[in-house]
């Protein structure tokens, strides 16, 4: 997808991010909270939330999970570099995998840049040793443990003028 097909009709402006940032501290927020948090109707509200829905500004809705309560104690960076004919055919195979919470494809040093979380090191093992290095055009890896997660921001917005 083309970077201009990825930009909004319109950015967001003071409103919008109003409501977007709301919405990721607590995705259940009643509208008419939302409306008198960003000073507007319940209707303008209402069609807000639907053009920013619409325009793949907001692409859904989710739980913010604790990973370590849900025995998901190990969080990893995994960097791969290989041969660029067979990462097309790779997407699919790492799509899949169940431990894999974002995947990257990037410019630099590495390919791809994968963000996982596993029960234990026996797993992370099995995924990099196992699985990871043995598909088509893989070169290397390198794996980066997390041993504190300091900042997570579900909205990364910018000032106005930003």
């Amino acid at each position: 997808m083309a970077s201009d097909e990825k930009r909004p009709k319109r950015l967001p402006d003071r409103v919008d991010r109003v409501i977007i940032e709301a919405l990721a501290k607590d995705a259940r927020i009643g509208v008419t909270e939302l409306a008198e948090m960003a000073d507007i109707s319940r209707a303008t509200a209402y069609n807000r939330i639907k053009r920013l829905t619409d325009d793949g500004v907001i692409r859904g809705y989710s739980a913010v999970v604790d990973h370590a309560r849900m025995g998901l104690g190990i969080t990893a960076l995994i960097l791969v570099s290989g041969s660029q004919p067979d990462w097309r055919a790779n997407r699919e195979v790492i799509s899949s995998y169940p431990e894999v919470e974002y995947c990257w494809y990037v410019a630099g040093s590495a390919d791809i840049v994968l963000l996982v979380r596993l029960a234990d090191t026996d797993q992370l093992r099995d995924l990099v040793l196992t699985r990871l290095q043995s598909l088509p055009g893989v070169n290397s890896t390198q794996t980066l443990t997390v041993i504190d997660e300091v900042v997570h921001r579900p909205v990364v917005t910018l000032p106005e003028n930003g």
